[in-house]
């Protein structure tokens, strides 16, 4: 019998009561209730998200909230949103028959180019004297063609052409029609489109409103704010790229104005900013240089324009979005052809809007500094002190400097014991086992130099007896200055990580025993040193030993290679899908909460309660929760996303680990100070991590400390984690409180949470 299950007297004793249900509970019942109403009604909700997914396609989001606006602000023009949505079903019901894929159809890529000739047949026909069938005939004619041509080309762009195919089919389809029947679309230029009256405002700004409703085929101040505010539903930042886009154009609209050129500049503002918000938003990660890019953008589009309207004038094309597909393709394969990256860079993965994009690339480089980086591992299974780093006084300079050089020191600091400087076998490195930083294949080795006696350098075979590992993962190691025929592995041979290499010798430019590690650019000897981090180690501290995911370490420092603990790893290897429910107790308050655990596609753990869900890699060596959305429903999630960002699978007595948590996670890309984050930077909070207790295979009870923890973060977390079960207890040590969550009940499911 469940201990913590009321007796049926006290059921019967509640139920003459009356119950005051708290207001989360009740939020909870309402969101359950909506969510099973939406489910019963999927075979009609599925379809209109398609739909409004394509509309919000338009401008790169794929926001089904943005694009519900978009499809509202197309009623100023009821014939618009009818022909909209349904070419929309149509393109959807034959993709379903030709078994086109579905998640094109879903994230709106395939069916946006459809919506957008759909508005194109509503605007034309608008001229013509065709019978209504006629009309919807049309409709149907150019549905399939664009959705036709828009799947052909979403394969053929970026595999031939390596770029977006972007609203190409659209333009094809449009131009095609304005080819054909140039008469409509010059009786429809002629008619009122029977738009609400427009507010007075300064020029630039309606110019700029007019704008965007010009994308949906308005050209309306009315319907331009509608589309910006289905814009700004979906990202601020988006909307601050478009104005620097907007203004790079204009400025260059201004220029060509006073230089005489007769154009229609203003006319064509879409494409400025509809450039700037896809370079300085979407295809980059949101920064200064995004920014700025996002102006240059607008520019350059703003000269395509001319360039466009002056070649193909009279035929109709030149209104047609060719500036702004001119602008990215021309601009991203300029950028790819940069050497570095430096502050700019491209957006990789998806993301629910720009602010998400920049908020996790500036909590990655604080996390993960050496993500980039080659990681290896330490080339020894003894503890060693790095006498020689990055850039220093020695041999790692110039082309070089990216090296470490390894010795073993007793604990007095020496290289040998004292009084032994001169006998090369009494150094406590010769003879030291070198094994393999990584997985890989033997490419090169070098093993007939003799040793050096202490203190004297083979500078004409400065490496001595080395060898030279490609690495499965990428990258090119080198080892060097093992002894004379020390090296026990050929070329060709593949090793493991951990794999014995051979034995530390003092060959060539080395006047003591040492351990010599680099990566290169190439397979060559002599090559340039690229960047590179160790990975999994363990460095003595004052205090204990601190374990690193990745770093490099100091001159000086003490480190030794981190072993995997096979009861941590059991633990957090065998964490089961399933639904938990929580007691929550502060101050004497108790209420439950739930937390559903399942594995995505890729076997990551995700754990969920309501809209809040934190991601959890199992990785090389260590779990790490990599991405979180933290709306501030669930108190359980954010706690755990401060008390576990990571748990490495090693483990000695003692041991402590740090990581960093962003701040304010719950707000981002949402509000209005979400818009400058990327600008002005994000907060994180630093956070220390130890074991409080031995492991056992039962349990790992963990805690973790937020030094210098401010407003409403507790100073200490400890938690509980258990195979199956996962998370069975955390209590979270406020300045004024203890906030404690005991799991009551775990109730196991399949791995997607059915």
């Amino acid at each position: 019998m469940n201990p913590e299950a009321p007796s049926p007297l006290l059921e019967m004793a509640i139920l003459e009561e009356p119950v005051s249900i708290p207001l989360r509970q009740r939020f909870t019942v309402v969101s359950t209730a909506v969510r099973t109403l939406l489910v019963k009604l999927t075979p009609l909700t599925v379809p209109l998200l398609e739909v409004a997914r394509a509309a919000s396609s338009i401008f790169l989001c794929g926001s089904w909230k943005a694009g519900a606006l978009l499809c509202a602000t197309l009623l100023f023009m009821p014939r618009y949103f009818a022909f909209a949505i349904s070419a929309c079903l149509l393109g959807s019901f034959i993709s379903k028959l030709l078994h086109l894929p579905a998640a094109m159809r879903k994230d709106g890529t395939l069916l946006y180019n459809v919506f957008l000739s759909a508005l194109a047949v509503a605007w034309i026909t608008r001229g013509s004297d065709l019978a209504a069938p006629a009309i919807w005939g049309m409709l149907g004619v150019v549905t399939v063609y664009t959705l036709l041509l828009s799947a052909a080309l979403w394969h053929w762009f970026p595999l031939r052409a390596g770029l977006p195919p972007l609203s190409v089919a659209f333009v094809v389809a449009f131009g095609t029609l304005l080819t054909f029947f140039p008469h409509w679309a010059a009786g429809t230029t002629l008619l009122d489109m029977g738009l609400p009256d427009e507010p007075a405002l300064p020029f630039v700004v309606a110019a700029f409103l007019r704008s965007m409703g010009t994308i949906l085929f308005l050209p309306n101040v009315w319907a331009g704010v509608a589309v910006t505010l289905a814009i700004l539903v979906w990202s601020r930042v988006a909307m601050i790229n478009a104005v620097a886009g907007y203004a790079g154009g204009i400025i260059i609209v201004k220029l060509l104005e006073a230089c005489g050129l007769e154009w229609l500049g203003w006319f064509a503002g879409h494409n400025y900013l509809l450039a700037g918000m896809a370079l300085g938003a979407v295809y980059f990660v949101p920064s200064w240089s995004s920014l700025a890019l996002a102006f240059v953008a607008g520019s350059v589009a703003a000269l395509h324009v001319a360039a466009v309207q002056h070649f193909l004038r009279g035929s109709g094309w030149e209104y047609l979005p060719l500036p702004y597909l001119l602008t990215i393709w021309s601009m991203l394969c300029c950028l790819r052809l940069r050497e570095k990256s430096g502050s700019l860079l491209p957006t990789v993965g998806s993301f629910e809007n720009p602010e998400a994009a920049a908020a996790a690339l500036a909590l990655a480089n604080v996390r993960f500094p050496h993500r980039n980086d080659t990681h290896v591992l330490l080339p020894t299974a003894r503890e060693v002190t790095v006498t020689q780093g990055f850039d220093d006084k020695l041999s790692h300079r110039g082309d070089w400097k990216h090296a470490l050089d390894f010795e073993v020191h007793d604990a007095a600091d020496n290289a040998c014991p004292p009084g032994c400087d001169d006998d090369l076998t009494r150094y406590y490195t010769q003879g030291l086992e070198i094994r393999a930083p990584g997985t890989g294949e033997i490419l090169r080795v070098i093993d007939g130099v003799a040793d050096n006696a202490p203190g004297g350098c083979n500078f004409a075979q400065n490496w001595g007896n080395h060898l030279i590992l490609r690495l499965d993962y990428g990258g090119t190691v080198k080892l060097a200055h093992f002894m004379k025929n020390g090296i026990v592995v050929k070329v060709g041979q593949r090793v493991g990580a951990g794999d014995l290499l051979g034995y530390c010798g003092n060959s060539g430019r080395s006047p003591v025993p040492h351990i010599h590690l680099h990566t290169q650019a190439s397979t060559e000897t002599g090559a340039p040193t690229t960047p590179f981090c160790l990975t999994n180690f363990f460095t003595r501290t004052e205090t204990g030993v601190r374990w690193n995911f990745a770093s490099v370490p100091k001159v000086g420092a003490r480190i030794a290679p981190a072993t995997v603990s096979t009861t941590v790893l059991g633990t957090l290897a065998h964490l089961a899908p399933g639904v938990a429910t929580y007691k929550v107790s502060s101050s004497g308050f108790s209420a439950p909460e739930t937390v559903t655990t399942t594995l995505d596609e890729s076997g990551r753990y995700v754990f969920s309660s309501g809209k809040d869900s934190l991601t959890a890699v199992l990785g090389l060596h260590a779990l790490q929760i990599t991405q979180s959305s933290l709306t501030g429903h669930s108190q359980l999630l954010r706690l755990l996303s401060f008390a576990m960002p990571t748990v490495p699978f090693a483990y000695q007595s003692g041991m402590n680990w740090e990581d960093c948590v962003a701040l304010g996670s719950e707000s981002r890309g949402r509000a209005l100070a979400g818009a400058f984050s990327p600008y002005l930077g994000y907060a994180t909070q630093r956070i220390i991590t130890r074991h409080a207790l031995h492991p056992t295979t039962q349990r790992l009870h963990l805690s973790t400390t937020l030094p210098d923890a401010v407003g409403d973060l507790p100073h200490e977390i400890e938690f509980t984690l258990e195979p199956i079960y996962g998370i069975t207890s955390l209590i979270a040590h406020f300045k004024s409180h203890t906030l404690t969550f005991t799991q009551s009940s775990f109730t196991p499911t399949l791995p997607s949470g059915d």
